[in-house]
């Protein structure tokens, strides 16, 4: 949809269209402040664990990784539920139908508040029984639970930032939330030194400091909606329950939640045979999965562009350029990937320590070997990630969500009898493999999908 720009709006939050125009170009704009959004998230995330490493010590660092997986598949779910009712919002968006847009958004705002507040009395019922059951150590277990039970009870916040600014990214805006998050994020990192340096709060300090920067970031984003993006405000009317809408939407959402939160299930167990490590394990561990989750923002954020693209253009009919646009995007995770290998293998001691502010062998030994056996397998990851986003995009949900479930089994299988045997050197092979037999299994199904071969489209993986 073309946008006019209004009296003073700057270029830069212009709406962009995706199904018109310079496909490549297209998907490179829109990708980049999702890359600069997602550099920000993860640096404010990161700074958490950099500033309890070097304030507060590896037991503390310990103590937040022994819980990344559990954080993991709490927020996983719910920003995967919202990620699935913006898949809806950007197939009307790209259909241009405006009502339709605005009435996804308010019925959303509903079923994405309701999602939330169930899954954090949940949590919150049950977290001190599911921390024992991940063999949480009892060095660690008290400082676990402060750290996590704050995030929990503060899921609604995470959920509807999210939301608001899938919202936007669905309606051609990336722009915006890349300048929300960077406000945030310097405001996260003061609060980080304030709680933990000032107020002597720990651990609890940093999950506080998080939240707030993320309460930070929805008023900004809903101010901004309200004053310069008001078409894309849902009006009272929109949130009269709509049950057809509602039905489909419910089924996207859950399809891209349970997809998140089976991956991450798979992740909570096998976090369970690291936690059993060793507390030097656990840090080092917790630095690689840092670093790793850092390197992966590029195409994580091509990952997203790809899904708001492959919507909006289903939703205008615009197959081919759709099919197009997913090979391109998978070549690109495959060159990026490559170049990260061999930077990787010449740095990786040296960024395990920058990251952890430990200077224990055992640490930097752990967090190496972990990045240099996952690494070279990342040009599978970025293929799967692009697969199985734009299938979900398709309307397509049984595969993805079948894909996850192969994640979940290889990591179960590789808990049981791998890791008990091969310590923690199966625990870093343990990804790899499954990232090969998810991207051959989404790679068949895609090739095949019913979307594009209804319409005479020839998929293609690469060219």
């Amino acid at each position: 949809m073309n946008h006019v720009l209004k009296k003073g709006e700057s270029i830069l939050f212009k709406e962009i269209s995706l199904t018109t125009g310079s496909l490549k170009k297209v998907l490179l704009i829109f990708a980049l402040p999702l890359f600069l959004s997602q550099l920000f998230q993860t640096f404010y995330n990161t700074a958490d664990t950099v500033i309890v490493g070097y304030c507060l010590g590896d037991l503390s660092l310990a103590a937040i990784g022994a819980v990344t997986a559990l954080f993991e598949l709490v927020v996983g779910f719910c920003t995967g539920f919202g990620q699935g009712l913006a898949v809806i919002a950007a197939q009307k968006f790209g259909a241009k139908d405006m009502d339709g847009y605005r009435k996804v958004v308010g019925q959303s705002i509903l079923l994405s508040l309701a999602a939330a507040i169930i899954l954090s009395v949940l949590m919150m019922i049950f977290l001190k029984d599911i921390l024992i059951f991940m063999k949480t150590s009892e060095d660690i277990l008290d400082l676990s639970y402060s750290y996590i039970s704050v995030i929990c009870m503060g899921l609604w916040i995470t959920v509807s930032y999210n939301l608001c600014a899938g919202m936007l990214r669905a309606a051609g805006d990336s722009t915006a939330p890349l300048v929300i998050l960077l406000i945030s994020s310097i405001l996260n990192i003061f609060l980080d030194l304030l709680f933990i340096i000032s107020f002597h709060m720990g651990v609890t300090g940093t999950a506080w400091a998080t939240l707030l920067a993320q309460l930070i970031s929805l008023i900004i984003c809903v101010i901004w909606m309200l004053v310069r993006k008001k078409e894309l405000m849902p009006s009272l009317s929109d949130f009269k329950l709509d049950l057809s809408l509602d039905q489909e939407l419910t089924m996207m959402g859950l399809s891209m939640a349970f997809m998140s939160s089976i991956v991450s299930a798979g992740s909570l167990i096998l976090q369970i045979v690291i936690n059993v490590q060793g507390t030097m394990i656990v840090s080092g561990h917790t630095a690689a999965r840092k670093i790793s989750s850092i390197l992966m923002l590029p195409p994580a954020s091509l990952m997203m562009a790809l899904s708001s693209f492959v919507a909006q253009n289903i939703g205008a009919k615009e197959y081919e350029r759709a099919e197009k646009g997913i090979a391109f995007s998978n070549r690109l995770a495959i060159y990026y990937s490559l170049a990260m290998t061999a930077i990787v293998y010449l740095l990786s001691n040296w960024i395990v320590a920058t990251i952890s502010g430990s200077s224990n062998s055992e640490v930097l030994d752990t967090g190496s070997l972990y990045l240099r056996t996952n690494i070279p397998f990342y040009p599978f990851l970025g293929v799967l990630l692009n697969l199985r986003m734009s299938l979900q995009s398709m309307s397509i949900k049984a595969v993805p969500i079948f894909s996850s479930v192969i994640e979940l089994a290889g990591k179960v299988l590789f808990t049981l009898f791998i890791v008990p045997v091969t310590g923690y050197l199966g625990v870093c092979f343990t990804e790899p493999v499954i990232w090969i037999v998810m991207c051959l299994f989404l790679a068949f199904f895609y090739l095949r999908n019913p979307v594009f071969k209804e319409h005479g489209i020839r998929c293609r993986i690469f060219s």
